[in-house]
């Protein structure tokens, strides 16, 4: 009861003195920075201040994110929480790729939750759990897509509806949980591992605000800082007071989620030029998984391709789901590794809304809209399944000379924007001359081995 006195208090005092600085435009600090984490699409956008350093694709869409160090070298990295399965995906440097680490940790429901709990230097993975505002803390990594086991410690902190956050609180090199009421902006948390009072509580910006904590002065203790949707502005305060912000930048977008970190040197620029011309960009979505799963997603119903790799040695399969996560296209079957690209929703009345993964391994997958894929002239050569947009028929049509030197299925379906034919459907090796139609110049092309196409 006495906690929850304490917090009320620290309302009613505080719930006027509300952040409203405008941007700076001022130099990064020396300490942690933050970066923001597009949830749709699985982009992570990191940040030296006002300016973006650092752009790379991990994880799926609606996944939870957050960063830590995961290999005790002092740089900080990304980490996903899967909330449907409880599953961890963890990466050792901020590039693109699949995870270095994986494991299952948690129910489902659970708030990832990431800090050096016992200040041995490397961070671990760890849960809040809503429902009975329980921390669970353990201090080791997971391995192997295996379970984690039982957590170290637990304890009660928190009321209903409050989210959670880690920091070092008081400079003493061991993270310790905090909670931020998105509502009012209160900020309360404690400075060791343990059930009791709040240590220190104060109000820090706008209801809706969503919060991160970070080492922003390089002075070894964390403090608030908040991303806010309504204006797109970030906002750092270097102490745990109520108080305006000491820094703000205006970035990013609305929906979008923020994580912080020390990020290093060597980072993936952001993309040097944007698109404006249309309202379906190339790059539609990206992400990666281990093992069977379901993935969801949001595209525009326009044909679409569809990049896909597997590291595994078993089978694996991919079904396109619609909305009711009925079959609409089994677009891989394969045992062991594999890489290339397939096409859905070339066909207007069959929209997808999901993947079905069937994996023994890692898998990873990239959406483009097909507008956006290279015009390219024959001759062409490639292997395996592929994507190609030929600009030799698109308007007077021909012959083509294919070839295949593989020794499974080999078919090519031609299509236009109202039309499609299948030029060639054979096992084996093969080659001979096709007629191609007007207009026929997207060729979806499966096959076990190299192909060729002549025009």
């Amino acid at each position: 009861m006495s906690r929850i006195w304490i917090i009320l208090a620290a309302v009613t005092i505080g719930a006027a003195a509300l952040i409203a600085v405008p941007d700076t435009g001022s130099a990064a600090t020396t300490g942690d920075s933050y970066g923001l984490v597009d949830p749709a699409t699985g982009i992570w956008h990191l940040y030296d201040g006002g300016t973006e350093v650092g752009y790379f694709y991990f994880g799926n869409p609606g996944d939870y994110p957050f960063m830590g160090d995961w290999d005790c070298n002092d740089i900080d990295t990304p980490g996903l929480y899967r909330q449907s399965d409880g599953y961890v995906y963890l990466r050792n440097s901020n590039t693109q790729g699949i995870a270095n680490i994986s494991f299952y940790f948690g129910n489902p429901g659970d708030v990832p939750i990431a800090g050096d709990f016992n200040g041995d230097g490397c961070d671990t993975v760890s849960i809040y759990r809503p429902s009975n505002q329980t921390f669970y803390i353990i201090n080791k990594l997971g391995t192997s897509d295996g379970g984690l086991g039982a957590a170290d410690y637990s304890y009660v902190f928190g009321n209903p509806g409050d989210k959670p956050f880690i920091g070092d609180f008081n400079g003493n090199g061991q993270d310790t949980p905090g909670l931020h009421r998105e509502s009012t902006g209160l900020v309360y948390y404690r400075n060791t591992n343990s059930q009791g009072n709040a240590d220190n509580t104060f109000i820090y910006g706008d209801p809706g605000d969503r919060f991160v904590a970070g080492d922003w002065t390089s002075n070894g203790i964390d403090s608030p800082g908040v991303f806010r949707p309504s204006n797109t502005t970030m906002y750092l305060r270097f102490e745990n007071s109520q108080g305006n912000a000491d820094r703000s930048w205006n970035v990013g977008s609305s929906a979008w989620l923020p994580v912080a970190g020390r990020f290093g040197d060597e980072l993936p620029p952001p993309p040097t030029t944007t698109t404006t011309t249309t309202t379906i960009p190339g790059l539609i979505g990206m992400g990666s998984g281990v093992g069977d799963d379901v993935v969801m997603l949001n595209l525009p119903n326009v044909p679409i391709v569809i990049e896909l790799t597997h590291t595994g040695s078993s089978n694996f399969s991919i079904w396109s789901l619609d909305s009711a996560f009925a079959n609409v296209d089994l677009l891989v079957n394969e045992i062991g590794s594999y890489a290339g690209t397939n096409a859905m929703q070339f066909e207007s009345d069959e929209p997808v809304s999901g993947l079905e993964v069937k994996a023994d391994g890692s898998w990873t997958y990239q959406i483009r809209a097909v507008s956006s894929e290279p015009v390219v002239s024959c001759p062409q050569y490639g292997g395996g399944d592929s994507i190609v947009v030929l600009s030799d028929f698109d308007s007077s049509g021909g012959i083509a000379a294919i070839s295949h030197a593989g020794s499974s299925n080999f078919n090519i379906w031609a299509w236009s924007s109202s039309d499609r034919d299948l030029l060639v459907n054979e096992i084996g090796l093969y080659s001979g001359n096709v007629v191609v139609a007007p207009g026929l110049d997207i060729w979806e092309i499966t096959a076990d081995g190299s192909w060729s196409i002549g025009c």
